[in-house]
């Protein structure tokens, strides 16, 4: 009794290995055609997408509408190859696999009525075959991987750029400040300021200006100590041209190990370098933006997208006064729309 004991669970053995060689035929087969369909529908999606953020006042990341035309075409022409491939080569083999599913099935319940001679006949064939099966499959379907994999990360790279567009236009519509003329939005992130009044809110950039905006929920109703109606109250608690910060660095915010950013501000602004704990990919995000408009691309892409003459990089000038006619002659950073005069405290505006 013992012996038969140890034939079955022998069987079992090799049932589980037939069966798990099955499995994983099965799941490559599935894994491209989710890949298929995920491409065709990012390709039908990512232009709407695009159309709908622009249509919402969103002009930055120009690169966009470009890269979404050169793989929409990519994808037209590669498409019909790589879907023969698969129709052709891999798609039929399911067929094998049930059929060889169905025999497994058999087995198992040959093995549960103890037929030992039988099954061990059955499972050596069914091993030769399913191992043989898996590997042809894996051979297929790692050739079309390998095609999908060029548009699988531009559809990912386009689709994380469209992500930070779209919760940008959304946070801006919250914004309890209005933007300036020629004033555009470029990056909303929700953070928490880690200086010595830590608030919850939003770290918003334009093409002009960095603006903190404080948020805080105040109860305007309670019943019995709970608050039922609440409202959410928004701040704006730092308001700086954009060509005032002097850096953005990635780092460690407060005594966890919570990744933040830190805002530098030019020494002349008398500001203190200000923490902001917001998520690892996000401070990527900020520091990668930010030298996308200090460095004039953002300016460059609004001006493309909102069909206006880029403004020419400035030049050195003498700015007077209107009032007193004293010539101002401190720094005047990129995104400043106004100075006030060193002598009489009039405000010039900047052309």
């Amino acid at each position: 009794m013992a012996h038969v004991d140890r034939e079955r669970e022998a069987l079992y053995s090799r049932l589980r290995s037939i069966e798990s060689d099955l499995s994983g035929a099965s799941s490559a087969i599935s894994d491209v055609e989710s890949k298929l369909a995920y491409i065709d529908s990012s390709m039908a999606s990512l232009p709407s997408r695009l159309v709908a953020v622009r249509g919402r006042g969103y002009a930055a990341m120009g690169h966009l509408e470009k890269s979404v035309e050169i793989l929409t075409k990519k994808w037209i022409e590669a498409s019909p190859t790589i879907k023969q491939s698969f129709y052709s080569n891999v798609q039929p083999l399911t067929a094998q696999i049930r059929t060889l599913q169905s025999d497994a099935h058999r087995l198992r319940a040959e093995i549960n009525r103890g037929n030992i001679g039988y099954c061990w006949s059955l499972a050596g064939r069914l091993s030769t075959e399913a191992s043989m099966l898996r590997a042809r499959i894996s051979m297929e379907t790692a050739k079309i991987t390998a095609s999908l994999g060029e548009f699988l990360g531009s559809i990912n790279a386009i689709d994380r750029d469209l992500k930070v567009a779209e919760k940008t236009v959304e946070l801006f519509s919250y914004a309890s400040f209005p933007l300036k003329p020629e004033e555009s939005p470029v990056l909303a992130i929700e953070g928490k300021i880690m200086a010595k009044d830590k608030c919850e809110g939003t770290l918003y950039f334009t093409n002009q200006r960095f603006i903190f905006e404080g948020k805080k929920e105040v109860v305007l109703e309670k019943k019995l100590f709970i608050a039922t109606k609440k409202k959410t109250e928004r701040t704006v608690l730092i308001e700086q041209p954009i060509g005032a910060l002097q850096e953005i660095v990635k780092g460690r915010v407060g005594l966890i190990a919570w990744t933040g950013v830190y805002i530098r501000f030019k020494p002349e602004r008398g500001l203190e370098e200000t923490p902001f704990d917001v998520k690892g990919w996000e401070a990527d995000v900020i520091t990668r933006f930010f030298q996308y408009i200090i460095g004039g691309e953002a300016d460059r892409d609004i001006a493309a997208i909102k069909g206006i003459t880029p403004k020419e990089a400035p030049t050195i000038r003498i700015i007077r006064c209107p009032h007193c006619g004293a010539p101002y002659t401190k720094e005047i950073y990129k995104g400043q729309t106004s100075v006030q005069c060193e002598y009489c405290g009039t405000a010039i505006m900047i052309q």
